[in-house]
């Protein structure tokens, strides 16, 4: 186990968690602010993977647990795969958010919306100094999903 491999494990973890793809997960994190938006609320969540926590309390929902549980369920294998020791973890939190207001129409692209989403991932390791990975990445997705949610796999 080296110490470094922890950060590319964390970055890829967070990034796989952020995107829309089901690859680990029939849910998706981009759903979280939508529904956050579609209530009037700031389009942020934070969830804590260690203590299976969500906030705010208004993006808990069956759908975003179960993302949760998804990604928890995987981060054994996926630690094993980069040889860290998923014991010496100490803090593991994401939060992802979005400004559905900047939202606008790409190029040739009359029915979609274009949005960049971002994460802060906080996270400790092995008796280290907390560690912070900040991704960001567009988004491009139908016009009416930001009122309907983007499809997921039940």
């Amino acid at each position: 186990m080296k110490f470094r491999n922890y950060k590319s494990a964390i970055h890829n973890f967070a990034h796989s968690f952020m995107s829309i793809d089901f690859m680990k997960s029939g849910r998706l994190a981009v759903n979280v602010l939508i529904d956050l938006h579609k209530a009037g609320k700031e389009t942020k969540a934070t969830f804590d993977f260690l203590n299976k926590t969500i906030e705010p309390q208004e993006a808990i929902s069956k759908e975003s647990v179960q993302l949760m549980n998804d990604y928890i369920d995987w981060l054994p294998d996926h630690f094993e795969k980069h040889d860290c020791d998923l014991a010496k973890l100490e803090k593991l939190d994401v939060t992802i958010w979005t400004d559905f207001k900047k939202a606008f129409v790409p190029p040739g692209m009359d029915n979609c919306k274009e949005f960049t989403v971002s994460t802060m991932t906080n996270w400790k390791a092995d008796g280290r100094e907390e560690q912070t990975i900040k991704i960001s990445q567009t988004e491009i997705i139908k016009e009416n999903f930001l009122q309907l949610r983007i499809p997921e796999v039940k």
